[in-house]
C-alpha cells in the first residue's frame, strides 16, 4: 500500500482534509490528531455497526482531553462505563417524540431570528450569517438544556453569551495546548496547579450557572420539557 505523509494546516477544513485521504477501495484512512493516531471510517456499513449495533460494547469514546477542569466528566470526553452510563441517560431526550416536546422553544426563537433578519433587511444592511444563526443556536440550545432564557440575539451582552464565546475562542498556538501535545508527561503536574485550556473564570461561571439552575429546579415546578427536567426526573424515578 503506497504511504502518504501529509502536514494539515490549521486553516484547512480538518474533516475535509480527511475526505481528501479516502480510498474508495478501502473505506478508511490513517491520520495523526497532535500525538495520537487515528483511524477514520469512512464504510456507512461499519460505521452503522460501531455507532448502532455495537455502541457499547465497542464505541466507548475516543476523546482524552485533559486540563478542562469540571468539563471533565462531559459526555464527549468521559470514558468505558462513565460514558456508558451518562449516553444511556441521555439518549432518550432525542427521540421523535421528545423533540417534538421541544419544538415550540424552537419555534418561538425562530420567529426572533426572523424579525431580526426582517429588521436588517428594512434597514438595507449587509447579513452576517454567522452573526445571527450563532446567537440563534445558543439560545435554542441553552433554553432546551437549561430552561435559561438568554435571548442573545437581542442581548449579546448576557455573561451567558460572552462567556461562551471566551470558552469557543480557541487557538492552536494556546501556550497549553502545545504543551499538552508536545510534553503530555507534565500534565499531572499541570492539573496539580489548576491550569485549564479553558479560562478559569470562564468554567467558574458556568459550574455556578449549572448548579444554581439545579438548586433552582428543585424548589421550582417547571412542567416544560427540558434536558435537565428530564435528569431529575430520570433519576427521581430511578430512586
Amino acid at each position: 500500500m503506497k504511504r502518504e505523509r501529509h502536514c494539515i494546516r490549521c486553516k484547512d477544513y480538518y474533516f475535509i482534509i480527511i475526505y481528501s485521504f479516502y480510498n474508495p477501495s478501502i473505506h478508511y484512512s490513517f491520520i495523526y490528531d497532535g500525538r495520537q493516531p487515528l483511524l477514520s471510517v469512512m464504510d456507512t456499513n461499519m460505521i452503522k455497526t460501531i455507532l448502532v449495533k455495537e455502541c457499547y460494547s465497542f464505541f466507548t469514546n475516543r476523546r482524552d482531553i485533559d486540563l478542562i477542569g469540571p468539563l471533565k466528566d462531559a459526555v464527549s470526553v468521559v470514558h468505558d462505563e462513565n460514558w456508558k452510563r451518562i449516553r444511556s441517560v441521555l439518549s432518550p431526550t432525542f427521540t421523535s417524540g421528545r423533540l417534538k416536546e421541544m419544538l415550540p422553544i424552537v419555534c418561538r426563537y425562530a420567529e426572533t431570528l426572523v424579525k431580526n433578519v426582517e429588521k436588517k433587511a428594512k434597514m438595507n444592511e449587509p447579513i452576517a450569517l454567522k452573526d445571527l444563526f450563532g446567537p440563534y443556536s445558543m439560545d435554542v440550545v441553552t433554553s432546551t438544556s437549561f430552561s435559561v432564557d438568554i435571548d442573545s440575539l437581542n442581548n449579546p451582552s448576557d455573561p451567558f453569551v460572552s462567556n461562551i464565546k471566551k470558552m469557543l475562542k480557541f487557538s492552536f498556538f494556546n501556550p497549553v495546548f502545545l504543551i499538552v501535545i508536545i510534553f503530555p508527561f507534565l500534565i499531572p503536574i499541570m492539573e496539580k496547579l489548576n491550569i485549564s485550556l479553558f479560562p478559569n473564570e470562564v468554567t467558574d461561571f458556568f459550574h455556578k450557572a449549572v448548579t444554581h439552575i439545579k438548586e433552582n429546579r428543585k424548589t421550582t415546578r417547571n412542567v416544560s420539557f427540558t434536558l435537565i427536567n428530564y435528569i431529575y426526573t430520570h433519576k427521581s424515578l430511578s430512586h
